[in-house]
């Protein structure tokens, strides 16, 4: 991938060129934002740019915004376009599947993860990436094995490039005791290797592998980037698009997506019964059960989505800002009247119970029993609203 297909980010990637021109490369850097934002595709066309044996280096900043680049033709960059240099490697959150039922490790999956990247055009996240693997109820982790493997593959001499690279996707996922592993590696690393690690989350991260590794956060995508960006490819949409985005290009590309209106319908549904917990119960025993049904990493997703949900509903009813995620008339209609019961008063209880039920969830808890509670919380926080 070359910088030039990275969208947006001109400032840091230019950076990055300097450190790279200036052979002040880092063993272990830490590309730390949002998915949609694009880590895994910026450190993907920054190690291609570090191993390009034909560098095209600008002499002043290019129509692209850009210093410099790989030139995308080299042996190196083809391979790299191909995701099949043998001297880079990947590492990212996997589990046992239907088609591997024990002694997982990303190895096992390496194929898979290749076709996935390349059909999502290195823009990444876990959810698409989980709902390809086929987990169901089960969380994606890196273990001891791949821990294991990343070592036994560093200690190898290059093939072809002056380093050998490894892209860890998905740090924040690290298993304790697959970190411990590690440690010694990213503080005393082989000669010409690189380490590139990925991660939304700084907070699940250990405090070990933050203090070897060099901080690279990413901005959201100006507004004016994801503009460009869509109108070159003929979207439909593009305003709303991008101001649903909030510098998330996935998020962006989620705006018009089946899945999406199927958790606006499900969120509807959740708050009418919640709404009225005390005669609905039946009701919402249901619908607990359904919900239960969906996988964890799914369930932490709508309960994600609910959070901006809400956030939208306390816009219109208090700042009178409409319509920023895409609903439809039917959708609409319940987003107005709903919108008056989210208050200053009530927002941050909500948000709070919302996300202690997706720390339940992310912790095995019980669907069912977390889903009901928090249903009669936020529907006694509605009534309250109204009752006042």
């Amino acid at each position: 991938m070359r910088f030039e297909q990275i969208v947006g980010q001109r400032n840091l990637i230019n950076t990055l060129i300097d450190v790279v021109l200036s052979n002040r490369v880092s063993h272990a850097q830490l590309f730390l934002g949002s998915a949609g934002y694009g880590g895994f595709a910026l450190a993907l066309a920054y190690a291609q740019f570090v191993c390009c044996t034909d560098k095209q280096i600008y002499s002043s900043v290019n129509k692209e915004g850009l210093k410099a680049d790989s030139c995308g033709k080299c042996p190196s960059c083809i391979k790299y376009e191909k995701l099949s240099h043998p001297d880079l490697f990947f590492t990212f959150p996997n589990t046992t599947t239907k088609a591997v039922e024990k002694s997982n490790e990303s190895a096992s999956f390496l194929d898979v993860f290749r076709n996935y990247v390349l059909s999502k055009n290195a823009y990444v996240d876990l959810e698409s990436w989980y709902q390809e693997l086929g987990v169901d109820n089960k969380q994606g982790a890196i273990n001891v094995r791949d821990a294991n493997t990343i070592i036994k593959n560093l200690t190898l001499k290059t093939y072809e490039s002056q380093y050998k690279v490894n892209i860890v996707w998905g740090v924040d996922k690290l298993q304790i005791d697959a970190a411990n592993k590690l440690l010694k590696i990213l503080e005393e690393p082989y000669e010409n290797t690189l380490f590139l690690l990925i991660a939304e989350n700084s907070e699940l991260l250990l405090p070990t592998i933050l203090s070897r590794t060099q901080l690279i956060k990413l901005s959201p995508i100006l507004d004016e980037d994801l503009t460009d960006y869509f109108m070159k490819k003929d979207y439909d949409d593009v305003g709303d698009m991008v101001r649903f985005a909030q510098g998330d290009l996935i998020k962006a590309l989620s705006y018009n997506s089946d899945e999406k209106k199927e958790y606006r319908e499900l969120f509807i549904q959740f708050n009418r019964l919640a709404f009225n917990y005390n005669s609905s119960l039946n009701e919402i025993y249901k619908l607990v059960e359904q919900i239960s049904k969906m996988g964890r990493e799914e369930l932490k997703v709508y309960l994600n989505y609910s959070l901006e949900l809400y956030r939208e509903c306390f816009q219109q009813g208090e700042l009178k800002i409409d319509n920023l995620c895409n609903f439809t008339e039917e959708e609409k209609g319940f987003k107005t009247n709903f919108s008056k019961f989210i208050t200053p008063k009530n927002l941050l209880n909500i948000y709070n119970l919302t996300q202690k039920a997706e720390v339940e969830i992310m912790r095995n808890g019980n669907a069912k029993m977390i889903f009901l509670t928090l249903a009669i919380n936020i529907g006694k926080l509605i009534r309250n609203t109204q009752n006042k």
